[in-house]
């Protein structure tokens, strides 16, 4: 913007004054007609006007314009020269900077640096009228380059590498965290997203140090091309892993269409005619609009961080807009990334918290539906039954032991999983129910009502309810306990109707409920719910459940 300014300041006030800043590409330029080799030591027949619009690759210029200085500034200036040239600089005659070394032909030419500075004593700017002359050769420059030329002025302070320090700090800190994502990928859990994630982190650092290459480190003309290559590259991987770790991170279906028709977006900018930066922001402008796609559609199915992954890509998308593309690593670029990475950072580090203790949960509740398979009162009394069934009924006893058995290996194979099909927690509770009829040697039975269909819920939970009954009631009838099925609302409603009959102690426990809780809790988080209520002679357990 102070440039800008300046630059108005300075068509107004012409002829040229001692001012801070001084653009020079706007003067009169002129080719001039002497042999290449004696440009700018001997004055020579101006052939014609010269624009820096019209520098290309393979060429060779002699080129001078005047300007007037109406005071002497009181302290050195610098000359900064960036275009993809080598050049040789005179002021008054005298050569006061070269570049390289420039030529008539490829063979002769040494590339000088894309981006030049030299020191100008206050003598060589005194006031009054001086002749710059510039010497110039473009032999190892690229055709597919369309600017060949970005600036020539007189500033009072060299510019320094601190501007491109933000991307490079950024461009560390990001290896970091590849590092630490890459550490717990392996080492802890192998999720797509992460693995994502620790390509996005490696492609933005390894993009940004791309990006400050110029301004930190310096390189001949000659290898801007392959460095406009690579951050073309780079941002194209950027852009297509960005949509790709929102679709693995809320588990969206059909990732190889989304990332088919990223990979043509990305190709079709790739080969537009537009220049390096404007085909790289416009890449990373496609990404941003399709994370945001993509974070909404993940809103509308209900996916649990949908609406904060929504509100970061769109600030980011909002962020990118404002500094424009005029500086995509120094401002645009770098800020969004930090922004971006950042947030998604955190909300992984929460969701891997979350993973911990879903996990530590899940050992609880596997442990506490083991403990309550081996609860000492309930083997006693098995135990006991066997004892004097073997006596007086060796084939009960033999169905008897068949059952509990049944009932221990069924146990052992859900307590590790999470949900298991409702059809086979009717089985559990069937099986459980012909233990205890002959136990009380009574008629025991569990009449369903609705299809259990592909239902789903934590194990032995209308088991834990049904022993709850048997814990706490003297039943001395035939028991018949009722379940129903039903769905509403996109719920589905399990109601289990239990006998009651004379209270008995208490002989469990008491975590009955509380498993119930925890385990529902711990599988749905949160969408289904557990209530138990007397009713008229009955105890009613009803579980709703996403269908």
């Amino acid at each position: 913007m102070t440039r800008l300014l300046m630059l108005c300041c300075l068509l107004l006030l012409h002829p040229f004054q001692a001012v801070a800043s001084m653009s020079l590409d706007k003067l009169a330029f002129q080719e001039v007609g002497v042999p290449f080799e004696e440009c700018g030591s001997v004055a020579g027949t101006v052939t014609g006007p010269f624009s820096f619009d019209q520098l290309g690759a393979r060429q060779a210029h002699c080129i001078q314009a005047e300007f007037t200085i109406s005071r002497q500034p009181d302290r050195p200036q610098h000359l900064l020269l960036s275009m993809l040239a080598s050049s040789e600089i005179y002021l008054d005659g005298m050569r006061v900077g070269v570049n390289g070394v420039p030529a008539e032909s490829a063979q002769g030419e040494r590339q000088g640096r894309i981006d030049y500075q030299l020191a100008l004593a206050p003598e060589q700017l005194s006031a009054g009228r001086h002749r710059l002359v510039l010497k110039l050769s473009t032999w190892h420059g690229s055709e597919r380059i369309r600017e060949q030329f970005y600036n020539l002025s007189v500033e009072d302070d060299a510019p320094t590498a601190a501007r491109k320090t933000l991307p490079l700090v950024l461009a560390g800190a990001l290896a970091l965290v590849a590092a630490l994502a890459t550490a717990l990928l392996v080492y802890y859990q192998r999720k797509a997203d992460w693995c994502v994630f620790a390509m996005l982190c490696v492609t933005a650092s390894l993009l940004l140090v791309t990006e400050a290459w110029r301004g930190v480190a310096g390189y001949e003309y000659g290898y801007h091309l392959a460095r406009l290559m690579a951050v073309q590259v780079l941002t194209g991987l950027f852009s297509l892993l960005l949509p790709a770790y929102f679709m693995f991170a809320y588990a969206l279906p059909r990732k190889r269409y989304v990332a088919g028709a990223a990979a043509l977006a990305v190709a079709a900018i790739a080969g537009t005619s537009l220049h390096f930066d404007a085909k790289a922001a416009l890449m990373f402008s496609v990404a941003l609009v399709a994370s945001a796609a993509i974070n909404l559609h993940a809103l509308r199915r209900g996916a649990a961080v949908g609406r904060s992954g929504l509100a970061v890509v769109l600030l980011s998308l909002a962020l990118w807009l404002v500094p424009g593309t005029g500086f995509f690593a120094e401002t645009g670029f770098a800020l969004v990334v930090f922004l971006l990475l950042f947030t998604i950072l955190g909300q992984l580090l929460r969701q891997l918290i979350r993973d911990r203790n879903k996990a530590l949960l899940a050992t609880r509740l596997e442990n506490q539906l083991l403990r309550k398979s081996l609860q000492p009162h309930f083997l006693m009394n098995s135990l006991s039954s066997i004892g004097e069934l073997v006596h007086h009924s060796p084939l009960q006893a033999e169905q008897f032991v068949e059952a509990l058995g049944r009932e221990f290996r069924m146990l052992g194979d859900y307590a590790s999983q999470v949900t298991i099909p409702l059809s086979r927690e009717l089985e559990l509770c069937h099986n459980y129910l012909a233990i205890m009829a002959v136990r009380l040697q009574r008629h025991c039975s569990l009449k369903v009502s609705g299809e259990p269909g592909a239902l789903c819920l934590p194990p032995a939970v209308l088991l834990t309810c049904l022993e709850n009954a048997f814990s706490h009631n003297r039943y001395r009838d035939d028991l018949v306990f009722d379940m129903d099925i039903a769905h509403s609302d996109g719920h589905a409603i399990l109601s289990l109707a239990m006998p009651l009959a004379d209270g008995r102690k208490h002989q469990g426990s008491g975590t009955g409920s509380t498993y119930i809780h925890s385990s529902l809790q711990e599988a749905f988080a949160g969408s289904a719910s557990y209530q138990g209520r007397p009713g008229e002679g009955i105890w009613l357990a009803t579980i709703r459940l996403p269908a």
